[in-house]
């Protein structure tokens, strides 16, 4: 990650939904819980949940995010969807998300009682996944944003809820709704302010009509955005997600071939990394042929060793998150780079903060100390001010230091929230008394 967590939060969430509910009961009776504990809870989550089939997981986490999703409509009455930005605004945008599924995300907050049993505090939830995560920071800074998102069945209170939670005057949108229920949601339960692993259910695989419709709704976004003045467009895109690799039809890297084909080095690609199912997923997005060095690929630590694996420059066993230095990492970025023939490679380090390894330049920042709330969506924004910037026209230096306060301006908010104009002022002076500034190395060139 790219903060430093120096405590955390013992306080209830804020706008979190405080009545009594049957979640303690779906949990104890779902997770073959006898007594609802913390030690009980997390020993649930990370074996017995674990091995539950994917659609009971589905099951469980639905049935807690219906009785949320009921409780807030009691408490604040049904919230009506959001204005949306107008297709005539795509001439003048400058980035295109793209997201294949998107999970309703549902935060618990517990607090253990003298008896050692767990007292639920509230609950919040918070649309999410990946580029909705980007489309929600944009639109807290009045920037125009185009999405192509593939949401759940329509009529559904999951898919309602989520839709309603994050579509924006600032966000265009093209939801493509499924066949089926295809929302997942993510269940985080919080215990005295120590997040737990996250509750999660992989989706059914993609149809290839649905895959078709996504790169074609794509497709015709930039074809919208060309129209303008801008001269190069950014993609975000997450190669993985929660919905299962499918090495036929290959989801994301399909699409990027497609743009290549088409646009070249006028379309830029941020290609984010998260649940990778397979060695595949991360190959299929970096073994495609670039013309000159184009698109930064953002891995944490882990996905970094985990596509040096997949590229073959390095065997399974001989990087280790925890150990590995940054000169090694600087030394592997940049094989990586060279391989694929990308503009940079950005790597999120953890407490050592982010580094972004181009071909004439290393651009790296400490993390930012903070007071940690919930790490969930501040990968998302740390990628959302690294595009914010560079689409804006500022330098690369500038978009890692604004990735950098993005990202944990997220962290210091609870639930899966995302980085607002009051947070990042605070955020901002938190950096500048520590004095967090971009460091530069140079490098050799050949001629």
């Amino acid at each position: 990650m790219l903060v430093i967590a120096e405590d955390l939060h013992k306080k209830p969430l804020s706008r979190s939904i405080i009545i009594t509910m049957n979640i303690k009961d779906v949990l104890s009776k779902n997770l073959g819980i006898s007594k609802l504990t913390g030690p009980s809870l997390r020993e649930a989550i990370e074996h017995h949940n674990n091995h539950l089939p994917d659609d009971e997981k589905r099951r469980i986490n639905r049935e807690i995010a219906y009785d949320v999703i009921r409780a807030a409509r009691a408490a604040r009455g049904r919230k009506k969807r959001g204005d949306t930005g107008k297709t005539e605004s795509l001439p003048d945008t400058n980035v295109l998300a793209i997201n294949h599924a998107g999970p309703l995300d549902i935060t618990i907050e517990w607090e253990t009682e003298p008896s050692g049993t767990l007292k639920l505090l509230g609950c919040r939830m918070d649309s999410g996944g990946d580029q909705i995560n980007v489309s929600k920071v944009f639109s807290h800074f009045n920037e125009n944003i185009a999405l192509v998102a593939l949401t759940g069945k329509e009529g559904e209170e999951i898919t309602d809820e989520w839709e309603r939670d994050f579509l924006n005057i600032s966000i265009i949108p093209t939801l493509i709704r499924a066949a089926r229920e295809n929302e997942p949601v993510e269940v985080l339960n919080m215990i005295d302010g120590d997040p737990l692993p996250v509750m999660h259910g992989w989706a059914d695989e993609l149809s290839e009509k649905t895959v078709g419709r996504i790169n074609q709704e794509a497709l015709a976004m930039l074809e919208a955005m060309f129209k303008g003045e801008s001269d190069t467009i950014w993609m975000v895109l997450s190669a993985g997600g929660p919905v299962r690799h499918n090495r036929d039809l290959a989801y994301y890297a399909t699409l990027v071939k497609r743009v290549k084909e088409k646009y070249h080095d006028k379309v830029e690609f941020l290609i984010d990394f998260w649940h990778m199912s397979g060695p595949e997923e991360a190959v299929s997005v970096l073994d495609i042929h670039r013309d000159s060095p184009q698109d930064i690929i953002k891995p944490n630590l882990e996905e970094f060793i985990q596509i040096l694996i997949s590229s073959g420059l390095v065997e399974t066993g001989s990087l280790d998150k925890n150990t590995i230095t940054e000169e090694v990492v600087k030394a592997y970025a940049l094989k990586l780079r060279n391989k694929y023939n990308l503009l940079g490679v950005l790597v999120s380090m953890s407490n050592a903060g982010l580094m972004l390894v181009m071909q004439d330049r290393i651009i790296k920042e400490k993390g930012i100390k903070i007071i940690q709330a919930c790490h969930t969506a501040a990968g998302d924004s740390l990628k959302a001010g690294v595009v914010y910037a560079l689409s804006n026209g500022r330098s690369f230096e500038e978009a890692v230091h604004t990735g950098n306060l993005f990202g944990a301006s997220t962290a210091s908010m609870e639930g899966s929230q995302t980085v607002t104009p009051q947070r990042l002022a605070e955020i901002e002076a938190l950096a500048r008394m520590q004095n967090v500034v971009p460091e530069v190395e140079y490098l050799a060139t050949e001629e």
